[in-house]
């Protein structure tokens, strides 16, 4: 008996730590750095800012220090040093920062995720005016250049996916998106931005405010897929759900003294109207709508281009509610370049040649997007002479009502033109073309109205009523290739059999579990359509409540 007496009374005498300092992290970036400490299990802790000189002190109850201080890899401007000091309280771990400036810091404690276990982040925000990085200058020219956001995904403590071969995912998308950046900037009429240039973590909601910052007219953000097993490979492009977009736009509406540095114009004509929440709601609505379209068509140029050098895992853009397609506002996809979970493509992955292709195949899609719509993408119209050529095409033939209809969607800046009631549209519609009718001497093409429907784009109505593209888009005014179900388009007369004919409007009673949405999509028609059919004001609706669904 008298060894297990020994043994427990030694047991007692030692210090009750309960947990351990493994190591330190620093990742600094150029707006703040952060700090990991890597830790055996869940840290009971204090922060305490100090002054004179400025300093952090950490103090962590029940832990014991295995970390070499003295030599972890510091290239921050703010932390200077990290040391042990003497603690407090009997078997507490006291750690000092030494800082450069005063800061507030944030400080979180994270759970066991992928190769990490338990963590202590603290995030130091600062000011770092140097540390900006340097872009490409803005063209001098009266076109502005075409603003590319670039987002490596993951980053820092975030390595992302890993390869069975040990390989990070966010050196991979890092990677690719130099190489995608660097061939942006050399296209005229085109420059890029990056979310972030090195290895640190920059957070998902920064990565959208930055590329507005920038007043980028795209996101693409790159990663690398995985799953458990390694089978699944080849590539896929993502963009915004339908149920992501919702949530965000009701949350948007609360941020009322953000809107306009949400929104930009949208925002500024919203923050000068009267309050209206209807109002808010359609111009939000129509900016989102506009924003997702241009994204799934920049999606479909990727992945033409994409098929041409990798294999593709999906063959369609993919709709995902992921965080960082969560601003509509902007065009956003997340391209998914491989599977770094399956051997072969993280082999592939990690080549720079590979690299390179994937790269190149994503700035192909890019460019040629702009190229098709020229007024998205002025410089590079301007460069091939096609978009500016038919601009001057359309202001020089134009009817003088017809010019003074399109200098009043000017003002709005977008493609999407000024926001107006349906029955406005379809009266001025109807205005123009008898104008136009009457100012040529009848020598003007005859026209019909056509109601966009769901699946139908200006290609496809261009093929179908025997007309060019910019027939159509000359014929409707349009800024844009880009149109929207529901919208009201000019045709060529006679040259289809089908003749768009109203019918009498169907009657739906709402159920459970529906939204305008819903219905919107169900039906083939804008939220903005059923709005104003129904004389809403708001886009709630009631259970048992009935509704007319216009038939055009």
């Amino acid at each position: 008996m008298r060894f297990p007496v020994a043994f427990l009374l030694c047991l007692l005498t030692l210090p009750a730590w309960a947990n351990q300092l493994k190591s330190v992290r620093i990742w600094p970036s150029p707006d703040s750095t952060r700090v990991v400490l890597d830790m055996a299990s869940a840290p009971d802790f204090n922060v305490t800012t100090m002054t004179g000189p400025d300093r952090l002190v950490i103090d962590i109850k029940s832990t014991s220090n295995r970390a070499d201080l003295a030599h972890i890899e510091n290239k921050s401007k703010l932390v200077r040093k990290l040391r042990e000091s003497a603690a407090l309280d009997k078997g507490a771990l006291r750690l000092v920062m030494d800082l450069n400036a005063s800061i507030k810091p944030i400080v979180f404690p994270l759970a066991p995720a992928g190769p990490y276990g338990h963590r202590l982040v603290i995030d130091l925000p600062y000011e770092d005016k140097g540390s900006q990085v340097a872009a490409k200058p803005v063209s001098s020219g009266s076109m502005p250049d075409i603003v590319v956001a670039v987002d490596p995904g993951h980053g820092g403590d975030d390595p992302g996916a890993i390869g069975q071969n040990g390989h990070y995912e966010k050196r991979v998308t890092l990677g690719i998106a130099q190489k995608l950046s660097a061939m942006i900037d050399k296209e005229p009429g085109m420059r890029s931005v990056m979310t972030r240039t090195g290895d640190y973590f920059v957070d998902l909601n920064r990565r959208s405010e930055l590329a507005r910052r920038s007043k980028a007219e795209l996101l693409i953000s790159i990663h690398a897929d995985s799953v458990g097993h390694g089978s699944p490979r080849g590539a896929s492009v993502w963009v915004l759900s339908t149920k992501r977009a919702n949530n965000e736009m009701g949350r948007w509406l609360e941020q009322h003294e953000k809107q306009s540095d949400l929104l930009g114009g949208v925002g500024k004509v919203i923050s000068e109207t009267d309050s209206n929440p209807y109002l808010t709601r359609t111009f939000l609505d129509l900016s989102m709508d506009k924003s997702r379209a241009e994204g799934y068509e920049v999606s479909r140029q990727v992945l033409r281009q994409l098929r041409q050098v990798a294999i593709l895992h999906k063959k369609t853009p993919q709709h995902a509610s992921l965080a960082v397609l969560k601003s509509p506002d902007i065009p956003s996809l997340l391209v998914e370049t491989g599977f770094i979970s399956n051997v072969q493509e993280e082999r592939l992955l990690t080549s720079s040649d590979y690299q390179e292709k994937i790269a190149r195949a994503i700035f192909l899609g890019i460019r040629a997007y702009f190229h098709q719509h020229p007024t998205k993408g002025p410089q590079l119209a301007r460069r091939n002479g096609g978009g500016s050529a038919a601009a001057s095409v359309s202001s020089s033939t134009a009817p003088a009502s017809s010019q003074n209809v399109v200098a009043s969607r000017s003002r709005s800046g977008s493609g999407a033109g000024v926001i107006r009631p349906y029955s406005e549209v379809m009266h001025s519609t109807s205005t123009v073309s008898r104008a136009s009718s009457d100012n040529d001497g009848g020598s003007a093409m005859a026209t019909t109205r056509h109601v966009v429907k769901r699946g139908e784009s200006l290609s496809k109505l261009a093929e179908r009523y025997g007309v060019s593209q910019n027939t159509l888009v000359q014929l409707n005014n349009l800024r844009s290739r880009e149109i929207q179900v529901g919208q009201v388009i000019k045709v060529p007369a006679g040259s289809d059999q089908e003749v768009v004919v109203s019918k009498a409007p169907v009657r739906h009673q709402v159920k459970r579990g529906e939204s305008l949405s819903k219905l919107a999509e169900r039906y083939g028609v804008s939220q903005a359509r059923l709005a104003d059919y129904n004389n809403l004001r708001s886009r709630e609706i009631q259970i048992g409540q009935v509704l007319k669904i216009p038939q055009e």
